[in-house]
């Protein structure tokens, strides 16, 4: 097909205004102007009507300082192009009222004339305006969108950055009017995924207006063209889905999938990506739109999470531990628009340059030898109020040091019933309850906040108990168990104008919780047997599973996850993507039994190195099965979106290595049938911090032999404490417990309680219960009952929350 350049069009709009030079004046101001510098014409540039339509014009002469000009007069000239035989299709009345045809005297009567081009200025005081180009056409009833390249595509979808180009075609009663409707306007559903650029073709007797696509992201949408009121019927394209990612640690200058790194220091991260095409193409993805995403942000995070340059930067915080890093083609921003969503993750294997790559990237963050060792801060709390009317709950720091509690006494107005910290560095801290969600900024200016100050109804100040937070901090997820039907909230901190998300669960209750590291799904599991999948790019939906399930946790590269206690004593995967009428497909032998059901499960941070051409990433997941740990094993890895014709839009769930899923070694803890408050794998994965009810110590588990060690809680003059409630530092160095430190005589009233803080390495004073710090208000040494307004004679309110600050 023939093309013309930027001549033709230079040549076309010289035509135009020749043709306009006779009777319209200079475009510039002169001497009489009356101070008119420029005039504008509304509409501008091009419009399209049908015959015997009618166009509102106006215009506005401008002085040298862009202010309007008044009591004017305007003139509405009418011109035709250059070589036009015929007189203009449109009429304009002296107050701007166009007819596309001709008016009667009145000017109230538009009779239909014939199709053509008007050439529309506007002139003030000998000013005029740029010209309007009207296009006047038989009535349009659809427009058809066809390809208008010489030759057909080779495929069905297009690689990135591969262009491609359009024609609309108008149809008035079946007849081709396209050459007399002017250019029109382009559109898709799914801006993301394809750019569009109008471009003219054809000689300037006889323009053809074309667009001319550009492949922008992986994903699917459709073409839309209008003009004159009319929008055509869709027109599908698709820029080639994402099939594999690989992740190289600094680019392929260096080898490995595991890295050491001290805190404050960082890791880069190179991803290769090839979409479906790569087999027939050769090229990988110049700007793939990946995800960056981190299995523990409060250890090791990336700053920006999505960006499309292939590269990115983790920085490690100064909390020590391990995690695992990878990217992603995550919904909404890759393989756009496809549904139910279709999220790819990295996989081991071989570069398309023959270097290996991998799936995700293990990381240990260790102290500098420059760097202090952290010093963690938690802050604590009570249940005791027990929503009683007027009754405050006392929340206060605990830091170690001679005098742990400073003036930041903060009174909270509902009484909570569980605490948790944001993973981010601007710590937040939540704190559920019954009267709705509340929380503090740790700042310089210490205040409580809540959603809302009526504590009713429950989806609006959010009652419950807080499940967990997503990996950026924003996104908060509360299990309601006081409405019925029971519900679950999901609030997002990071927009004051977004509503909290509801959603109803009737007749089952939630359980616990966990976010894919990328964000992408929420799964949620019931009292019932039911797993809710929630994303903003699917429906929520719900999958069977055993009433018995406990905890639910993500894989290493985050394309499934771990199910506890489904079926009962076992451990199963589900993954990440679904399904059409599957929310998680439950993978093929990605199942294994344990020996009993595990109450919580740790995937590992430490994954092994890869074998030489292996594609299969393996990693070990502790199970806590009270009197027990037990490790499990899991070998898994990526099933790539095959290139077909038609293409496929539905997931290939991870792969388990057959027989790949496995029980390992079992140890007893010997502690008998325990029941555990608080567990958290810490550090390299190495250990595990255990603290149970009624055992009088902080537990440390060593995963690679189960050999236990016991750190004794006491508090001097009151003899063994028992634990509350406890949260660890990610390097399990320090462990705060709120313990109750001596019981009355019915042996179940606690008179006397503090938070104990633990060292589990040396610290000033060596390994041991370093501090007990008990409650005591500020402005009286002898009042230790952290419930106000209530008065003396109800029972004393000790701290039993507690939870460690991220830093």
């Amino acid at each position: 097909m023939h093309r013309c350049g930027s001549g033709f069009l230079l040549s076309l709009a010289i035509a135009f205004v020749v043709a306009l030079t006779g009777c319209l004046g200079k475009s510039s101001s002169n001497s009489g102007n009356g101070g008119v510098q420029s005039v504008t014409l509304s509409p501008a540039a091009n419009i399209s009507i049908d015959v015997g339509a009618t166009q509102v014009f106006s215009a506005t002469g401008k002085n040298a300082n862009g202010g309007a000009v008044l009591g004017v007069d305007i003139q509405y000239v009418v011109g035709v192009p250059t070589g036009t035989t015929t007189a203009p299709p449109l009429s304009i009345a002296n107050n701007g009222n166009a007819c596309a045809g001709t008016w009667d005297a009145s000017v109230s009567i538009c009779s239909s004339g014939t199709p053509g081009i008007a050439l529309v200025t506007a002139v003030v005081n000998g000013v005029s305006s740029p010209v309007t180009t009207v296009y006047v056409h038989q009535h349009i009833d659809s427009i058809q969108i066809k390809q208008a390249e010489t030759q057909a595509p080779q495929y069905p979808c297009f690689s990135q950055g591969q262009t491609w180009q359009y024609e609309g075609i108008a149809y008035s009663n079946n007849v081709d009017i396209t050459d007399s409707v002017g250019p029109m306007t382009w559109s898709s559903s799914n801006t993301g995924v394809v750019t569009t650029t109008p471009i003219v073709s054809g000689n300037p007797e006889n323009p053809v207006y074309l667009v001319q696509t550009t492949a922008k992201s992986p994903g699917i949408t459709q073409l839309f063209a209008s003009v004159s009121g009319v929008t055509s019927s869709p027109y599908p394209y698709t820029t080639c889905l994402i099939q594999s990612i690989w992740l190289q640690i600094g680019g392929q200058s260096r080898a490995g999938n595991s890295i050491i790194v001290n805190n404050g220091g960082s890791v880069s991260v190179t991803a290769t990506a090839i979409d479906t095409l790569y087999q027939y193409t050769g090229v990988t993805l110049a700007s793939p739109p990946l995800t960056w995403s981190t299995t523990n942000p409060e250890v090791i995070a990336f700053s920006s999470t999505t960006n499309s340059t292939g590269t990115n930067s983790a920085a490690a915080r100064s909390n020590l531990g391990g995690a695992t890093l990878f990217a992603s083609c995550t919904p909404p921003t890759c393989n756009i628009g496809v549904l139910p969503d279709l999220p790819i993750y990295a996989s081991d294997g071989l570069l398309p340059n023959g270097t290996a790559g991998y799936g995700t990237i293990s990381v240990d963050v260790t102290e500098s030898s420059s760097s202090k060792t952290p010093t963690y801060t938690a802050w604590a709390t009570t249940t005791d109020c027990q929503d009683a009317p007027g009754c405050t709950s006392a929340l206060f720091s605990v830091t170690p040091g001679t005098t742990p509690i400073g003036s930041a006494i903060l009174a909270l107005p509902r009484t909570p019933n569980s605490m948790m910290f944001n993973h981010v560095s601007s710590p937040r801290v939540y704190l559920g309850s019954d009267q709705g969600l509340m929380y503090v900024d740790i700042s310089a200016k210490l205040s409580v906040g809540v959603v809302s100050n009526s504590s009713v109804p429950c989806n609006v100040s959010l009652c419950g108990k807080v499940l967990t937070i997503s990996n950026d901090g924003k996104l908060v997820v509360v299990s309601d168990t006081v409405s019925t039907p029971s519900q679950v909230y999901i609030y997002n901190a990071g927009s004051t104008t977004t509503a909290p998300v509801d959603l109803i669960i009737p007749g089952d209750t939630a359980t616990a919780a966990a976010f894919s590291p990328d964000q992408l799904k929420l799964f949620i599991l019931t009292n019932t047997g039911n797993m809710y999948v929630y994303s903003t790019v699917d429906a929520l939906a719900s999958v069977p599973i055993a009433t018995s399930v406990t905890d639910v946790e993500f894989s290493a590269d985050g394309s499934f996850a771990y199910v506890a206690g489904t079926p009962v004593g076992s451990v199963s995967a589900y993954s990440t993507c679904s399904q059409p009428g599957i929310a998680s497909v439950d993978i093929p032998g990605g199942s294994v039994a344990a020996s009993s059901t595990p109450l919580k499960i740790f995937p590992s941070p430490v994954i092994p190195p890869v074998q030489a051409g292996s594609e299969w990433i393996t990693q070990n997941i502790i199970a806590l099965e009270p009197p027990n740990i037990e490790i499990l094993t899991a070998q898994f890895t990526q099933d790539p979106i095959p290139y077909q014709n038609p293409l496929q839009f539905t997931c290939n769930p991870p792969l388990i290595l057959p027989d790949g899923f496995t029980k390992g070694a079992s140890f007893n803890l010997g502690q008998g049938n325990f029941t555990p408050l608080y567990s958290q794998l810490v550090a390299d994965g190495a250990e595990v911090i255990l603290v149970a009810q009624d055992i009088p110590a902080v537990l440390l588990v060593n995963v690679a032999n189960g050999t236990t060690t016991p750190i004794p809680l006491a508090r001097q003059g009151f003899g063994s404490s028992f634990p509350l409630s406890a949260s660890a530092s990610t390097d399990g160095s320090q462990v705060y417990v709120a313990a109750c430190d001596q019981y009355a005589q019915d042996g179940t009233t606690c008179v006397e309680g503090s938070v104990h803080i633990v060292c589990t390495t040396a610290c000033t004073t060596g390994q041991g219960d370093y501090q007990q710090v008990p409650y005591v208000n500020v402005n009286d040494n002898n009042d230790r009952n952290m419930c106000n307004n209530l008065g003396y004679s109800v029972p004393v309110c000790l701290p039993n929350l507690v939870a460690i600050k991220p830093q």
